[in-house]
């Protein structure tokens, strides 16, 4: 079923929310064949196991659900050993826990590693309690690295656990697997503690399955150092740049003057090395996570910090909340972190290809590359008798689209993306910036350069249509000039261009696409190449023609027929082209 809470504010795809952490879990193991699960006790570990204990410490983590991949997915070879899995946000029992120890102790000893948070804390601690009790090695460490609860504001609780538990639980697990002891596999997690930190912002709550309370930040409002259960952050601020917001956590994680948030002890006489981590937290989409990233990144790169690693991607998840957080590790190379970081794991929650290095050398250069050759027009062929009416028109097509820019957003968003409007009046600002550029005593290399133009101030299916034609435009004015060109040879390269570009795409008159408005257009001129007023008629008609149409083409063509019809309206592709030839031939005539 689909849960809903607050008139669709927040929805769950679940069975039940009593139910939402077993089915998971067993879906997670149907996916990944080297995990097991003990149902009761929602303990994922590792089918091979029993190997593992033999020859090393093994590693047990857990808490509540809902931040998957979390931990769970962090059970396999060179890693965690098992996973506990509490309900959604709220810890496992201790005999949930006990279960766990006892399935994948070793005599080597078991190290669990959980986050800073009083139930886990308790829960664990009494599991790994009893099972000393019953003779078991065992010993626990909680990871805290949040560093927006303060010194100050944390007191006895210290810092919450966040994403660069992960780090800690990647570097014990890699160095038990080359048989440390449990007293050095603790060491390096407390290491991670020691030199880690953690800052999070949220866009908003997330809701959990079941819950009948649901918080929300109010509109263009956002929360710094909000924590992964939804708690309360130490500061509401508007929405601001992604740069000015990232810059604001970075600062945050490196500035030494802040005694009471300064837990990253950088060295100031030294380039210190650190590794990036950048998580999200379940709802940010990757195209803004890779921008959060890219902000981060160059923050670094400014500071005296040297950057050995980066890592992006959902580690510590708070169901769907959107938003993110970012970590920075200091490494020790004594240690051999990068090391321990770099060492290949089998898990479905750590990068397959985790970067081995990092690299600020990110753009590349095409001098190898084979480039096509200049276009070589000859003197005068092709030339435009009158330069100054060519520039007029294309002015005129400008100012017109530019205007009718509402009205074709309007008409798209109703039944299109609502980008069609917008994309036009872009690539006509960028074709009127470039005008001085242009040569317009030639008619080929004017067309040429509005293609160019174009083609790299916007993309879509609009672009790609109009520059394909241009492109043939500008074959057929080469094949027709006599050498100069006049109203028959624009007509009959039109003509050919039409042509083109039916060959690449399949819509025809009748389609409820811009062809409804360009076939006629085009067909008129080629019977008189000076009936200018019948060849526009015939333009707003077919544009007009689309409002009785149903799409076969195009965004409208997934909506209904009955929807399509009943708006009344034009198609937006075939408006605005209509438009622009409005403009055009204004000036033309």
């Amino acid at each position: 079923m689909i849960a809903e809470i607050n008139a669709g504010i927040s929805k769950h795809v679940l069975n039940s929310p009593e139910t939402l952490v077993s089915d998971s879990v067993k879906g997670l193991c149907y996916a990944n064949p080297h995990l097991r699960l003990l149902e009761k006790d929602k303990v994922v570990y590792y089918a091979n196991v029993e190997e593992m204990a033999l020859n090393q410490v093994t590693l047990i983590s857990g808490g509540g659900s809902g931040h998957e991949p979390g931990y769970a997915g962090l059970v396999g070879e060179n890693c965690l050993a098992a996973n506990v899995c509490g309900h959604v946000f709220a810890s496992p029992s201790s005999s949930q826990v006990l279960a766990a120890i006892e399935r994948v102790q070793s005599p080597h000893g078991t190290l669990v590693i959980i986050m800073n948070y009083t139930g886990d804390c308790l829960n664990f601690g009494l599991a790994v309690e009893r099972a000393k009790a019953r003779g078991i090695k065992v010993d626990l460490i909680a990871v805290g690295d949040d560093v927006a609860v303060g010194r100050s504001k944390g007191g006895k609780v210290g810092r919450r656990g966040m994403a660069a538990t992960t780090l800690a639980i990647k570097l014990a697990g890699a160095l038990a697997s080359k048989g440390a002891t449990l007293e050095q596999v603790k060491d390096i997690a407390q290491y991670a503690i020691d030199n880690s930190a953690t800052i999070g912002v949220a866009l908003d709550h997330c809701h959990v399955p079941g819950s009948s309370s649901f918080s929300q930040l109010g509109p263009g409002e956002m929360e710094i150092g909000m924590g992964i259960h939804n708690e309360t952050g130490f500061l509401k601020a508007k929405l601001m740049p992604a740069k000015e917001l990232v810059t604001k956590m970075m600062t945050m994680l490196v500035d030494q003057s802040d005694g009471d948030r300064s837990y990253l002890k950088l060295n100031p006489e030294i380039m210190n090395s650190v590794v990036l981590l950048v998580n999200n937290l379940g709802g940010i989409p990757m195209v803004e996570l890779n921008l959060i990233v890219k902000e981060a990144v160059e923050y670094v790169l400014a500071q005296n910090l040297k950057l050995e690693r980066v890592y992006v991607g959902p580690f510590v998840t708070s169901l769907n909340m959107p938003g993110f957080s970012i970590s920075l590790l200091i490494v020790d190379h004594d240690r051999d972190v990068l090391g321990l970081l770099d060492q290949q794991v089998h898990v479905s929650g750590w990068p397959l290809i985790a970067a081995h290095h990092f690299s600020k050398a990110i753009h590349g250069e095409n001098s190898a590359a084979v480039k096509s050759p200049d276009l070589v027009i000859e003197a005068h062929h092709g030339q435009v008798l009158n330069p100054r009416v060519l520039e007029n028109a294309i002015r005129g097509a400008i100012n017109s689209v530019v205007a009718a820019e509402p009205r074709i957003t309007e008409y798209d968003t109703i039944l299109g993306d609502g980008d069609c409007g917008q994309t036009l009046k872009t690539a006509a600002l960028a074709i009127q910036g470039a005008i001085p550029s242009f040569d317009f005593t030639s008619a080929p290399k004017t067309i040429l350069s509005i293609a160019d133009v174009v083609e790299h101030s916007v993309g879509g299916t609009s672009s790609a249509i109009y520059c394909i034609f241009f492109n043939a435009l500008v074959s057929g004015l080469l094949r027709y000039a006599k050498p100069s060109v006049d109203a028959s040879v624009w007509v009959l390269a039109a003509k050919d261009a039409l042509s083109t570009l039916m060959t690449y795409t399949k819509a025809r008159v009748g389609d409820r696409t811009l062809m409804d408005t360009l076939c006629p257009f085009i067909d008129t001129l080629n019977q008189d190449a000076t009936n200018i007023d019948q060849a526009i008629e015939a333009a707003r008609q077919g544009a007009n023609s689309t409002s009785n149409m149903y799409a076969k083409l195009g965004r409208s063509s997934y909506l209904s027929n009955e929807e399509v019809l009943g708006s009344g309206i034009p198609d937006a592709g075939a408006y605005g082209l209509k438009k622009i030839l409005d403009g055009l031939t204004e000036k033309l005539k």
